[in-house]
């Protein structure tokens, strides 16, 4: 019997079995907000924090974003997509880091090396209205390899 259970540990470790996608997991959630991640890259799932949580976009936010880089980050491009109630309202496309002009300390970090992005985020805007937001990130380097992808989805319910 022994000899079984450990056959089956080894196995499940060796093979877990295929993983169709990543987990969602939950940044935050109060009576007005709910907020959720879901890592798009296939590789690696990425780890997000907000603190605190609010519907009101002008509040200043502590932001953390942790990955482990798999490829140099030189120059980095940031894609967002996003919608509302399920109708697409625009992409940016923005640079991030450029080899002459390095604007964030994870410019110029290396493969393998682990990146967490830890500060003070303000957005600017009002509170949001009711519905479903889709946000779409992407981060890209000068390869046009995915440093990091995630998809978000807020769901604002403003108590009256």
């Amino acid at each position: 019997m022994k000899n079984f259970v450990i056959f089956l540990i080894i196995s499940q470790l060796l093979f877990p079995g295929e993983m169709k996608e990543w987990p969602t997991h939950t940044i935050c959630k109060t009576e007005e907000v709910e907020a959720y991640y879901k890592s798009c890259d296939p590789m690696q799932d990425a780890g997000l924090s907000m603190d605190p949580c609010y519907r009101s976009l002008g509040k200043r936010l502590m932001a953390k974003i942790g990955v482990i880089l798999r490829q140099d980050i030189n120059l980095l491009y940031m894609n967002s997509r996003i919608g509302y109630n399920g109708v697409y309202l625009f992409h940016e496309e923005k640079t991030l880091c450029e080899k002459t002009a390095p604007k964030f300390s994870f410019c110029g970090k290396k493969k393998g090396e682990f990146v967490l992005y830890n500060h003070s985020v303000k957005i600017g805007g009002p509170s949001l209205p009711k519905g479903e937001y889709f946000i779409n990130l992407e981060l890209i380097n000068e390869n046009n390899y995915i440093i990091a992808c995630v998809n978000f989805t807020v769901y604002s319910h403003p108590t009256v």
